[in-house]
């Protein structure tokens, strides 16, 4: 049970993620990138706590304070401020589908970092998506270099190794709270952090400050969706599909959203090419072989998140 409810809250989750780069370069036509990363959590994880007074007081065990600061200073802020300034120098497009690296930076992380092994039998699949995101970037068409390529997608790809690590690192250092807590306190935590960043860089000239005010109920609206429903929530529902399913696999099911991202991108106007289409088939294709190997050959749940709390 615990498996299919972790799969069916990591497919609500890639719906939900997909709409994140059009949602965020949106924003960016009137926000400071840095300013709106930090509004992102500094709203996010302060959403939750409601919630988490009513029902979240799970009597966790007590963990240093270094590892909350750091889970929060760069897992999430790290994160919100990499993520959010690569989107903003990078294609749309390009944005969304480099997130196909996830699983592979996944992989990585829990390799070296956490020391779990590879799972052999997911290589084809991480192979196959790796492939299709190269597959949909390149353009052979471009006149020198055929990546459409800005300077942004590297800190994308830093982006995605900082949350893989939080990923893995708040299942086993935060062993024994709830998912809710979990969420919660890193989040409000990198909101702080990034506050704090957003104002030095205020005060040394940086970034505009004030920032403006919503120029539009429309942007008023997005930016709800973007702090309550894509970063609380959002946040909420990956670290429970993690607990359940491990990083590399929920990294996988969030292959999915440069999928939903293009087609919500193509109904502004930003149509996907024929590359793009393949691409996002062979995505797609490496993450049915990846789950189905996985099924197959099944193995334990990551040390340290085999009895996590739920929600």
């Amino acid at each position: 049970m615990g498996r299919w409810a972790g799969t069916a809250v990591l497919l609500l989750l890639a719906v939900l993620w997909g709409t994140m780069v059009p949602t965020i370069a949106h924003l960016l036509k009137t926000w400071d990138p840095l300013f709106l990363a930090t509004l992102r959590y500094l709203g996010g994880g302060p959403a939750l706590l409601p919630a988490l007074l009513l029902i979240g007081r799970d009597g966790g065990r007590a963990v240093p304070f270094w590892r909350v600061a750091l889970l929060g200073a760069v897992g999430i802020g790290g994160y919100a401020g990499l993520f959010t300034f690569g989107v903003a120098h990078a294609n749309p497009v390009t944005a969304a589908i480099i997130t196909a690296a996830g699983p592979a930076v996944a992989t990585a992380t829990d390799r070296l970092i956490f020391g779990r092994p590879i799972n052999p039998h997911m290589l084809p699949g991480l192979i196959l998506a790796i492939c299709g995101c190269v597959t949909a970037t390149i353009d052979f068409t471009r006149a020198g270099s055929p990546f459409d390529l800005r300077g942004g997608e590297i800190l994308i790809l830093a982006a995605i190794t900082c949350w893989s690590w939080y990923s893995s690192a708040a299942q086993r250092w935060l062993k024994g709270w709830s998912q809710l807590r979990i969420s919660c306190v890193t989040m409000t935590t990198g909101g702080v952090t990034l506050t704090i960043v957003y104002l030095i860089a205020a005060a040394l000239g940086g970034v505009p400050f004030p920032p403006p005010v919503p120029s539009s109920a429309e942007d008023t609206l997005v930016l709800l969706w973007l702090v309550l429903v894509l970063v609380a929530i959002g946040v909420l529902l990956w670290n429970f599909g993690v607990q359940r399913s491990g990083v590399v696999t929920a990294s996988l099911y969030l292959n999915l959203t440069p999928i939903i991202a293009v087609l919500i991108l193509s109904l502004g106007g930003t149509l996907p090419n024929l590359q793009q289409v393949i691409g996002g088939g062979m995505v797609i294709l490496g993450i049915l072989w990846a789950e189905l190997a996985t099924m197959r050959n099944a193995s334990p749940p990551p040390a340290g998140i085999d009895e996590a709390p739920g929600l």
